[in-house]
Parts: C-alpha cells; sequence; structure tokens
C-alpha cells in the first residue's frame, strides 16, 4: 500500500513492464515490449506523449537520414554503435512508419513525414500504442525507481511525486536528457539512474550555439554567410563544417556549429581551450585563393578598405576583420603594406574565434553525457542492476543535426523494449 497526497491509502498499480519517458525513445520501447506479449504501463511528466518531438525539425519532424554512419555520433565508449544500429537501422525505421501508413520522403538524404508536421510522428505513436496492451499515464512525474524482493522474487517498485506507487518486474528509463526544459526534460532521469548504481557523464548542451567573449563580434552580428568552420582544441584541429554560418554578439550560431558544439562542450568542460577558425572565402581551393591574392595586391591601392576588399566577403565581416586589426573600412588602402593587406586576406580564410562557452540547455537540441554504454549490454540492460534498461537521451550517445537524434532514440528504444521483454517472466501479482 501506498499513501496519496491527500492522505487516502492505495494499492499499487501493476505491469510486467514500466517505462519512465514517453518520448520517442519511451513509445518505441512501449510498442517493441507490446508485440512481445508483455503489458505495458506508460508514465511522463508532461500532459501528452512525445512532447518534445512537436518542436523537432523546426516542426517538420527530420527523423532519420539515409547518410547513416557511426561518425555521426559521439560517445564515450562501450558497446560498437553499429551493433545497435545494425539490428533497428533507418531501412527498419522507415518500414516500421510506413507499415502505418505514415508515409516518408527525403531532402538529399534527410527524411521526413510526407506530411511535413512533427504531429504526425507523435500522433502515430498514439495511434500504435492505443492498439497495444499499453496503459499511458500522463502528469506523472517518477521520483524514484527502486528493486525490492517481493515474494521471492526481485522486483521494481516505482513512485512519482504525486505519491502514487507502480510495481513492475522491469523497468526502461527513457526519461530524456537536460536539452529542452521546457519540455519537462531535467535532471531527475539521472538522479534515478545514479541512485541505481551508474555513472553519469556530466550532461552537457549539444547542437547548440558557441560563445565567445570577443567584443569585436558585434561588428558582425546578424550576417549570415556561407562559412567552413574548423575547431581546435590546445590549438589542435579536431573536426571541421561547412554550411549557412550565423554571427552573433555573443558568438557563433548555424547548422555547422551546432555539429561542431558537442565537441567543443566536452573539451570545454574538461578546461581545454577551444578556437573556431573560420573561412569565409570556402569556395576557392589554395591555387584559386593564391591567384587572386597576387591580383588584389597588385592592384591600385588609391582607394578605402572597403573598395579594395570588395565582393570577397559581407561588408559587416570585413568590418570585424579589420577591428580586430585596429583598422576601418574607410583607411586608404595604400595606407598599408603589402604585407599587412595579405595579413588582412589570411584573416578571410583563416579568422579565430576563442569559444569560452555553449549557449543554455533551453537553447539545445539534444544533451551530450549520460550513462556510458559500457554499464549496459547488448539489449541496453544495466550490468549492475537485471531488469533495469536505459534508451534514448539518457544514454551517452548524441548524433549530429540531421535525424540521427531520433534514430538513436527509436533503436535503442525497439532494442531495449524487446530486451525487456524478454528479461520479463510475467511474475508480477
Amino acid at each position: 500500500m501506498s499513501k496519496k497526497a491527500n492522505g487516502e491509502l492505495h494499492r499499487a498499480k501493476t505491469a510486467e513492464i514500466v517505462i519512465v519517458g514517453a518520448g520517442p525513445s519511451g513509445c518505441m520501447a512501449a510498442v517493441s515490449a507490446a508485440r512481445e506479449g508483455r503489458n505495458v504501463l506508460l508514465l511522463d511528466a508532461n500532459d501528452k506523449i512525445c512532447r518534445k518531438v512537436y518542436a523537432t525539425g523546426n516542426g517538420r519532424c527530420n527523423l532519420t537520414n539515409l547518410h547513416m554512419t557511426m561518425d555521426c555520433y559521439h560517445t564515450g565508449g562501450g558497446a560498437s554503435l553499429s551493433a545497435f544500429f545494425s539490428r533497428f537501422s533507418e531501412k527498419d525505421l522507415m518500414r516500421f512508419w510506413e507499415s502505418q501508413g505514415v508515409f516518408l520522403h527525403d531532402r538529399q538524404g534527410y527524411v521526413y513525414p510526407r506530411t511535413d508536421q512533427a504531429a504526425t510522428i507523435a500522433e502515430g505513436f498514439e495511434k500504435i500504442l492505443r492498439a497495444l496492451p499499453v496503459t499511458i499515464e500522463l502528469g506523472k512525474r517518477v521520483v524514484l525507481v527502486r528493486r525490492s524482493e517481493r515474494k521471492g522474487a526481485s522486483h521494481f517498485q516505482i513512485e512519482t511525486s504525486d505519491g502514487f506507487s507502480y510495481m513492475a518486474e522491469s523497468v526502461i528509463l527513457a526519461g530524456g536528457g537536460m536539452a529542452g526544459p521546457q519540455y519537462g526534460c531535467g535532471e531527475a532521469i539521472y538522479r534515478i539512474a545514479s541512485s541505481m548504481g551508474h555513472t553519469v557523464v556530466k550532461p552537457l548542451p549539444a547542437l547548440v550555439p558557441l560563445l565567445s567573449d570577443d567584443r569585436n563580434l558585434k561588428a558582425s552580428a546578424g550576417v549570415r554567410c556561407d562559412a567552413a568552420i574548423t575547431l581546435l582544441v590546445n590549438d589542435q584541429s579536431v573536426c571541421s563544417e561547412r554550411g549557412e554560418l550565423q554571427m552573433t554578439e555573443q558568438g557563433i550560431s548555424g547548422i555547422p556549429v551546432f555539429q561542431l558544439s558537442a565537441i567543443a562542450a566536452r573539451a570545454l568542460a574538461q578546461g581545454t581551450a577551444v578556437t573556431a577558425s573560420i573561412d569565409f572565402a570556402p569556395d576557392f581551393d589554395e591555387k584559386a585563393w593564391e591567384k587572386e591574392l597576387a591580383r588584389r595586391l597588385s592592384e591600385n591601392k588609391n582607394c578605402m578598405l572597403s573598395v579594395y576588399f570588395l565582393g570577397l566577403v559581407n561588408r559587416k565581416i570585413l568590418d570585424l576583420v579589420l577591428k580586430r586589426r585596429g583598422m576601418q573600412a574607410e583607411m586608404k588602402a595604400s595606407r598599408l603594406s603589402q604585407e599587412a593587406l595579405r595579413g588582412i586576406m589570411e584573416d578571410l580564410r583563416a579568422f579565430p574565434i576563442a569559444i569560452v562557452g555553449t549557449g543554455t540547455f533551453k537553447q539545445a537540441q539534444v544533451t551530450s553525457g549520460g550513462v556510458p554504454l559500457e554499464e549496459m549490454d547488448e539489449n541496453l540492460q544495466s550490468v549492475r542492476t537485471p531488469g533495469l534498461f536505459m534508451a534514448g537521451e539518457l544514454v551517452d550517445v548524441d548524433g549530429i543535426c540531421g535525424g540521427y537524434n531520433l534514430q538513436w532514440a527509436m533503436t535503442s528504444g525497439w532494442i531495449a523494449g524487446k530486451g525487456a521483454a524478454k528479461a520479463t517472466q510475467g511474475s508480477v501479482q
């Protein structure tokens, strides 16, 4: 028996499998477990399932990608990611949805529902779950999970913040990460995993803007431009991305920045120096750039720098580069030496910005960090607490932009659900 908030006693509800979190990983876990004949109880603190899904892909829900390679993911190690995706791949995910009448289309490999509405995926899960032995209880914030002995067998007791208790033979933790607190995400799921004996790699914001304390950036705030960005950690190049860069007063943003942000966040958390080197003229190869440099240096310099460098980059980008050098666009090019003019050209190809932080969890699309894969088996079952499974953003796996994180959520949910169904003996009464 347990006690409600108003003091009334009631009997704990039971299910063979309780899933904490009704996001895409939790919903997929419920589907795969229920299809194996298990009765499932799905708990979520929000007022509807897949709350965060509605905002993904700018409301269109980029749910997977046809260019699926393991270097699109970051993880601290443990089991091979490819082994998980071989069991439930992007093609399996697409077949799953299309078998339910949710048709898909891709844009250069980025896969969306044909409706281009994220609600299609969230409502699709609702439709699928209604036809299965799955009970959904919303507005239930889980605050405690513990393992206990009952009638000679091990079971889990789950308690929610409103005083309700549940009993289950297996539990799947799929409560998301810390990215998106406005969608109910937070630290609680990590505390639960830790209480069950697990390590938690520090959660950090990922797919998020990068911040700098360089006051000169105000000169270029608001500019969007094609650029190539190389991330330097302790002055060593670690990765590069190209795409539309967004300049802000606080730093840099845009898809190529998001792709680098998880690596930057982890390096910063370790106290390592991080720099973003920006090429504002990425269409030039080295030979073409040297030819252009020679041509500019041979031109008549009896003009302002704004005219001398006209046509190379956005004027505000030129202002940024010149401001860093203590110059103004209205200066005559003839006042500068060949070396100084060459230096400005070089800055346009490799402009360093010191990175001192990242955006917040509210700005982040996903969480980097979580429970290490090495603390789980091939079915994502805890090696420390049998019967406990984990999936989705809680696990120390995060992907780049492009549908990779939703693919991991549903791949891991599918595997954890099947694993829990297999491990459950149906002994809960």
